[in-house]
């Protein structure tokens, strides 16, 4: 088991408040003065009463135990002239076990203190070798617990230190799972808008060399730009010689749908393809009127069966001189 500073206060409480009692009981017909005896009996049941106040997580117990011990003890010690007690330790020690450094300080000089304002200040305690002896003991106690202390302080703080940094390991894994699960939604979603893209701008083979692209929807620049991206993909891929656009289901055309509609087309003519524009209705034509929009370079069906005769009769008529080349892989 692990000896924690509460387990070692109780222990100190326990050692203090039994052996009073138990020194009590073996004095009671000894050879001690009725009051020193008295005062051994107060001893152990003041620290009694204050080991169970411990218990209940009063901690200024501990305090007053040092300070009952050393006004206890200097004033019951029977004999302050010619014998020399070794219990005027007692209280220094406890000091050291259960409070700070300086109590030890402050418990040694009052209870020396008292020690020798009995004696009148003469006696085995006023000796200057004793005194000596005294203070280096007691200087002995306090630089010990200067460094029992610091070396807690600094477990201490090593402790706080590896729990914080346990902490942002912890946190730093939870960074790089978050991190990891973005990039994998990130991912998802742009394979979500390539299908989408595929899905409302698909290039259907309506014949070999012939490509048939029905536009739905409004053609914003987004759309526009993969719109001619895909046809450039799908023609170079496929070597189209006819690609044939059907705006029948576009809600809007305006100057913006007809600029991109014209950089597909030119984009197209570029890879080597003819360019058809069917689905345009007389709304349609006239808004293209109204802008002023030739659509130079493209032509103009009604459908895309239309679309495929005139591919034919170009084809038939021209044997592949009248068409642009097919476009090269």
């Amino acid at each position: 088991m692990r000896l924690t500073k509460r387990l070692l206060h109780h222990a100190v409480f326990g050692v203090v408040t039994i052996g009073a009692l138990i020194l009590w009981v073996s004095e009671l017909f000894g050879e001690l003065p009725p009051m020193a005896v008295l005062i051994i009996l107060l001893v152990g049941l003041l620290s009694g009463g204050l080991w169970a106040a411990y218990t209940y997580g009063w901690e200024y117990a501990r305090h007053f135990e040092v300070a009952l011990l050393t006004l206890l003890i200097g004033l019951g010690m029977p004999d302050v002239l010619d014998q020399y007690d070794i219990v005027v330790l007692i209280p220094p020690v406890m000091a050291l076990l259960l409070t700070r450094p300086r109590w030890v300080m402050v418990s040694a000089v009052v209870l020396y203190g008292i020690v020798l304002v009995r004696a009148g200040g003469q006696g085995v305690y006023a000796n200057l070798s004793n005194i000596i002896e005294y203070v280096i003991i007691v200087a002995g106690m306090l630089l010990s617990g200067l460094a029992t202390d610091t070396a807690q302080r600094l477990a201490d703080a090593n402790a706080k230190a590896a729990e914080a940094r346990t902490q942002a390991e912890q946190q730093a894994q939870q960074l790089a799972q978050q991190a990891h699960e973005l990039t994998q939604r990130s991912e998802e979603q742009q394979q979500l808008l390539n299908l989408v893209a595929q899905l409302e701008t698909p290039a259907v083979q309506l014949a070999d060399g012939v490509l048939f692209v029905p536009i739905v929807g409004h053609l914003d620049s987004r759309r526009a730009q993969l719109l001619t991206a895909r046809l450039l993909e799908d023609a170079h891929a496929q070597r189209a010689r006819l690609v044939l656009l059907d705006i029948a289901g576009v809600s809007v055309v305006d100057s913006g749908v007809a600029e991109a509609l014209m950089q597909a087309a030119q984009s197209l003519r570029l890879l080597g393809c003819l360019v058809f524009l069917s689905g345009i209705s007389a709304e349609v034509a006239a808004t293209l009127t109204q802008l002023g929009m030739t659509f130079e370079g493209i032509t103009a069906v009604r459908n895309p069966q239309e679309a495929l005769a005139r591919y034919a009769v170009l084809v038939g008529q021209g044997h592949g001189r009248a068409l642009p080349p097919a476009a090269s892989r």
